[in-house]
């Protein structure tokens, strides 16, 4: 029989006639061509080789290096030209493990030289290899998912001047809001994943090796809704090619800096208000506490200075009745009162309604002075 499947084997692949092949008595098949190739072992089904041998390998392959060409050890595709609903398909399939604790592989891969390159790289492109600027274990060329833990010493974002256009500082939101603002209003949630399978509803019937469940991940996560930072942020959620939304959370973290610069120039303008006469200066700290223990918090203008048109931001408490936004002169003359409600966050105001100069304006609620802040019109 060995005899008839050598014969098959050298009359359908001629280019066998410049190797040589061995079939053991184990089994085993072993090619060894006339080039400086060492062998390559080929199993049919599995090979065993002793414990003396630390490295076990189904097969060996090395390749002479051509200049120019695409040169592969070990070349394997696995691809129906016509999308399926049926069936499981794997390029490569590594399983490894019950050798030494902590050197088991079922993939492994070796970057060597001194040129860039990859040791393990893949793409969602057609094209066959994609230049490396680098030298990298793994190199991923489109979206790549982690369903589970990542564990990293440091986690590095592209943030080189080189590589932006469009640069503008985060001074000022679109709608006039307040960074400080916009954060203020973010809800902290802690809460638990659920155990996904991401499964058509249609196929998991058909699919027995696979439990559906819908226990609840017990581990605790703290984060935001993706749904409500859209309403806020949209350009810091992302929608995956499974419909669910992500937040890019590295990205909030200029957001923050850029509140407690806010912040920061708040205090400072608290502390810079009439800092000789004391009084003041104790009722604009009695404010904040004010502010602090009911809920209710009135934001510095912005912009400040402006000649055309403000936003004035504010938080109300859920109880709180009879609000409004109140606008003085400097001698103490009411100028405006703008009635507001809990359902609110801010109100706009008009230059022109005002005319140039310094003004202050107060947050009111249920007869109580919350806050007060100044504004400036300019010409």
């Amino acid at each position: 029989m060995k005899k008839i499947i050598i014969s098959l084997l050298f009359t359908a692949t001629p280019v066998m006639l410049f190797a040589q092949l061995k079939v053991f008595s184990d089994g085993k098949i072993s090619i060894k061509r006339s080039t400086k190739n060492p062998y390559a072992y080929l199993a049919v089904e599995n090979i065993e080789t002793s414990y003396n041998n630390p490295y076990n390998m189904a097969i060996k392959s090395e390749i002479e290096f051509k200049t120019n060409e695409a040169n592969m050890g070990i070349m394997s595709k696995s691809f129906i030209n016509s999308p399926t609903s049926s069936g499981r398909n794997f390029g490569v399939f590594g399983t490894a493990g019950n050798a030494t604790s902590g050197y088991n592989y079922g993939v492994y891969g070796q970057l060597r030289g001194t040129n860039n390159g990859a040791a393990i790289a893949g793409s969602t492109s057609d094209n066959i290899g994609f230049y490396i600027s680098g030298k990298y274990a793994g190199y991923f060329d489109g979206p790549t998912v982690f369903n589970g833990t990542m564990t990293a010493t440091s986690y590095v974002t592209s943030s080189d001047m080189r590589l932006k256009e469009n640069v503008e500082l985060l001074s000022e939101n679109e709608d006039g809001s307040t960074t400080l603002g916009n954060v203020l209003n973010m809800n902290v949630l802690k809460y638990n994943f659920k155990e996904r399978h991401d499964i058509p509803e249609a196929e998991r019937d058909t699919i027995q090796a696979i439990e559906v469940s819908e226990v609840t991940n017990p581990e605790k996560h703290f984060g935001l809704s993706a749904q409500e930072l859209q309403t806020i942020y949209p350009d810091l959620v992302y929608e995956g090619q499974d419909g669910y939304l992500g937040i890019k959370y590295m990205e909030l973290v200029p957001i923050l800096i850029r509140s407690i610069q806010e912040l920061k120039q708040e205090l400072d303008e608290v502390k810079g208000i009439n800092a000789d006469d004391k009084s003041q200066s104790r009722s604009i700290a009695n404010g904040v506490n004010t502010a602090i223990a009911t809920g209710n918090v009135l934001y510095q203008n912005t912009p400040n200075p402006f000649k055309e048109k403000t936003v004035i931001r504010f938080r109300l408490a859920d109880d709180a009745q009879n609000a409004a936004i109140c606008i003085f002169d400097l001698t103490g003359k009411q100028l405006k009162k703008l009635p507001i409600s809990s359902g609110e966050t801010s109100i706009s105001v008009n230059g022109w309604e005002l005319g140039e100069g310094m003004f202050l304006y107060t947050l009111l609620v249920n007869g109580q002075e919350i806050d007060t802040k100044r504004m400036i019109i300019t010409k």
